[in-house]
């Protein structure tokens, strides 16, 4: 039996998988099985993925009709063998220690073994991960784990909405019958982490082993972005007061330190994925006139409202311009600083990127 599964779930991924594969390869250790989970994909990738499992014995694939990201991973979950599975994005790739806290950790009684990111763009390579972020092995370890989360966690780089990165004790997730939530299309990783840590007695936390790699799926070297998906106004809300809902079922357990983060995750998703994704031009344009702003009207200001105690807990202070002006009613001004928001933040990673190469 292997000591790890990794999960792939790929669609339509014939330009990036070959890429990934190669990466999980090349990990130092080894005493792991990659489950690649087809997610009836259309283009080339059933053939280069099967060409590469065949060649590669700790590799296997699986084909599936489409049905989504959770259900590739919950299928992958279900032919898994070891005693932890993790997950890596079919269009990213990791580096070679990648599983080096796992071998470190091996005889420790742990429930949840967490490291970090690397961000890449599209035209960079793994080389230039290593030289951006050498790695540390500090190490954080905790019997208090929701406390932790919600606390130290959060000031780190690790990111909480991401299941990558993450290593999960597989006899836990059957045990406690913890899965993908197959109904949902945003936000799928966060519900699963949390429904995770319910049952988790000892974290171990290493913030600076950034041995993931996530290549920038927005934008590319050029400052173009790569991707134009987008859902519905309504979806949006539901999904982010759900997680919010979630974050707050933790009240008692974290002693209400996780209060701050749940109010600044509800403010700052609410406002970067509804209204200023739809304050782009072209989305602005799936929009019935006047639509935006009545949703902001009859939505967002109600919702945000009921958190202005905890006003101080956001962060970003773009964000706070944008919260104040929507709970004072001045909702129509909130849209236009929405519209310069998004250009700020495009003209900014343009020159990140320009001086990054």
């Amino acid at each position: 039996m292997p000591e790890v599964s990794i999960i792939v779930p790929v669609y339509n991924r014939a330009s990036s998988i070959c890429f990934c594969l190669e990466s999980l390869n090349a990990m130092h250790y080894w005493d792991f099985e990659v489950i690649v989970v087809d997610d009836g994909s259309s283009d080339d990738t059933p053939r280069i993925c099967q060409e590469f499992c065949n060649s590669h014995s700790q590799f296997r694939y699986i084909q599936q009709n489409n049905g989504g990201v959770s259900s590739a991973r919950n299928l992958g979950m279900s032919k898994a063998h070891g005693t932890w599975i993790t997950f890596v994005d079919s269009d990213d790739a990791v580096r070679s220690e990648h599983l080096d806290i796992v071998q470190m950790e091996e005889n420790v009684e742990i429930d949840w073994l967490i490291e970090s990111f690397t961000n890449l763009y599209k035209k960079q390579t793994i080389q230039d991960a290593v030289t951006m972020k050498p790695l540390s092995y500090e190490r954080f370890e905790t019997f208090s784990p929701v406390k932790y989360f919600f606390t130290t966690f959060t000031q780190t780089d690790t990111p909480m909405f991401s299941v990558c990165g993450k290593f999960y004790k597989r006899e836990n997730c059957i045990n406690y019958q913890i899965r993908f939530r197959e109904d949902i299309h945003l936000g799928e990783d966060q519900i699963f982490n949390l429904d995770y840590l319910r049952h988790v007695k000892r974290l171990v936390h290493y913030p600076m082993m950034c041995t993931y790699i996530q290549i920038d799926r927005f934008i590319d070297g050029k400052g173009k972005r790569l991707s134009s998906k987008i859902l519905p106004l309504e979806e949006y809300y539901h999904v982010i007061l759900n997680n919010y809902n979630a974050f707050r079922t933790f009240d008692k357990q974290a002693e209400g330190c996780n209060i701050a983060y749940s109010v600044n995750n509800l403010v700052n998703g609410m406002v970067t994925l509804t209204l200023v994704n739809y304050s782009r031009h072209k989305h602005a344009k799936i929009l019935r006139t006047g639509e935006l702003l009545t949703f902001i009207k009859n939505k967002v200001k109600p919702l945000f409202q009921t958190v202005l105690p905890y006003k101080k807990n956001i962060k970003d202070r773009h964000i706070v311009v944008i919260y104040s002006l929507i709970v004072s009613n001045h909702c129509q001004l909130a849209i236009v600083f929405c519209r310069l928001y998004c250009w700020s933040v495009a003209f900014c990673l343009h020159i990140n990127r320009l001086f990054s190469r």
